[in-house]
């Protein structure tokens, strides 16, 4: 139950520092939105489901609302998930900009999933290429950013 409410606290302390930061930036209004618009829409998302994570944490109510405390569950932090994680966000910087925005977003959720510990190859896989179809279509051609898809050697798509 800490750990729930300190999750929760860490994510809406996140949600503020980076509310802050975004204030740098335009925000705009409705019809004419700023470079600061989705930023500060997402922190305040970020900040609300911290302080929803925290505040069930720190009251749970009914009947078994402690039977998340699994006392078979495992006390020592995932070390495999966590390193998985952290060499897939070096991935994504060192690929997207040597092989392009395909490559590195497929390396950075494949490597991130396979660091579950109940995760298969082919799940992985799947995933990965999903996500790299929905990033593709939301990024490159929904909001028509400038990213090569596929980069090599002074040659880009």
């Amino acid at each position: 139950m800490k750990r729930d409410y300190y999750a929760g606290a860490l994510i809406a302390f996140i949600g503020v520092f980076m509310g802050l930061n975004t204030l740098n930036y335009n925000i705009g209004n409705l019809r004419n939105i700023g470079p600061g618009m989705l930023p500060m829409v997402l922190c305040i998302i970020l900040v609300t489901l911290g302080l929803l994570i925290a505040i069930n944490a720190a009251d749970p109510v009914g009947e078994g609302a402690h039977d998340h405390l699994d006392p078979t569950a495992p006390k020592t932090p995932d070390i495999k998930g966590g390193f998985a994680i952290v060499i897939g966000m070096l991935a994504f910087v060192v690929l997207t900009q040597t092989l392009g925005m395909v490559a590195g977003t497929f390396a950075c959720v494949f490597i991130a999933a396979i660091g579950d510990k109940d995760a298969t190859w082919l799940g992985s896989f799947v995933l990965a290429s999903v996500i790299t179809v929905v990033g593709v279509a939301v990024f490159i051609y929904g909001l028509k950013m400038n990213l090569p898809l596929f980069q090599l050697q002074g040659f880009s798509l």
